[in-house]
């Protein structure tokens, strides 16, 4: 046996001393460890060990790896009498990532028909109107439904202030924003409205050819966001949390297409009616997008070295 040494950063935690042995998974560890720290949950404690930072040279905190053991997360024992120090922090409370996107897309679902139906007259609508209306639903319910059966995450829990911040993206900026100002009757944008409601209730027409080659390039994308997310499913149906290189589908132009795809998807939408909220929305989720698919494809960079692709980029082929 060997002895770790949990050096608490934060009031809430105690230090304590753990007869362990190097092949102990540290995920084991650290729900022990909240067990004795007046029973709390292991999903809100996060264990790291001081590493020298390349750059500035000064001791960093750097995260374990829950799924690997001790020697496996480069903490080395010389003999059964070394100790070694971790450090373990209490993240606060914490919620489902699950849940999570469950309550940010649930909140699309309620207001686009409460505004389509209960604000607004939907029998007045243009055909762009109620193809718009049709594709926000189908889109937030596939989301519920891979969130429901296909997502398999990477970690459990996030902070529960994020179900707020991240709930307001989607039920602000994809579902009051995007119905209020794209269901409005032809009253608030005709030529007799005042200049501002022309611009911002303005939903384009189009010929019903332009709907359908529109509404054919958002179903490809759709399902190829689909395709990819099963994919990346696929690499964990064994229950693990490795990280793995895909391949197939999207993946040998880019690291991750289910970005790319769900941009279309959205570019689709916002051609199809050009209303400047559907090219906000587009905008800003597609720049949050690509930060998410840079750092993540970086970290594929410099965890697999050689064995990556190098000529995928992150999020747009050939390009970013």
């Amino acid at each position: 046996m060997v002895k770790l040494i949990v050096n608490p950063r934060s009031e809430t935690l105690r230090q304590i001393n753990v007869d362990t042995t190097p092949n102990t998974r540290v995920r084991d560890i650290v729900v022990a460890y909240g067990k004795a720290n007046n029973s709390l949950s292991s999903s809100r404690i996060r264990f790291t060990k001081l590493e020298e930072d390349a750059v500035s040279k000064k001791p960093k905190h750097v995260t374990l790896d829950y799924e690997k053991s001790l020697a496996q997360n480069g903490i080395v024992f010389t003999d059964d009498s070394d100790s070694k120090e971790v450090y373990a922090k209490d993240l606060g409370p914490q919620i489902s990532w699950k849940l999570v996107f469950l309550i940010e897309y649930v909140g699309p679902l309620i207001i686009h028909p409460l505004l389509y139906y209960g604000w607004f007259k939907p029998d007045y609508n243009t055909l762009t109107q109620k193809v718009s209306f049709i594709l926000v639903m189908l889109h937030f319910l596939k989301r519920e439904y891979e969130t429901t059966f296909v997502h398999l995450f990477s970690s459990d829990t996030m902070p529960l202030f994020n179900v707020f911040k991240n709930s307001a993206h989607y039920w602000i900026l994809s579902g009051l924003s995007l119905a209020v100002t794209i269901y409005a009757p032809d009253s608030y944008r005709n030529k007799f409205a005042p200049t501002w409601k022309q611009f911002f209730f303005h939903v384009s027409d189009h010929e019903d050819s332009t709907v359908l080659a529109l509404i054919g390039l958002w179903v490809f994308a759709e399902l190829s966001n689909f395709i990819t997310h099963q994919k990346l499913a696929s690499l964990r149906a064994d229950g693990s949390r490795e990280h793995k290189i895909p391949y197939g589908y999207g993946f040998n132009l880019v690291s991750f297409p289910n970005y790319f795809f769900e941009s279309v998807a959205w570019l689709a939408f916002a051609l199809l009616n050009n209303n400047w909220s559907s090219w906000v929305f587009l905008t800003i989720a597609s720049i949050q997008m690509y930060i998410w698919a840079a750092k993540k494809h970086k970290r594929y960079l410099k965890e697999f070295g050689d064995q990556y692709p190098k000529n995928r980029k992150a999020m747009i082929p050939f390009l970013l």
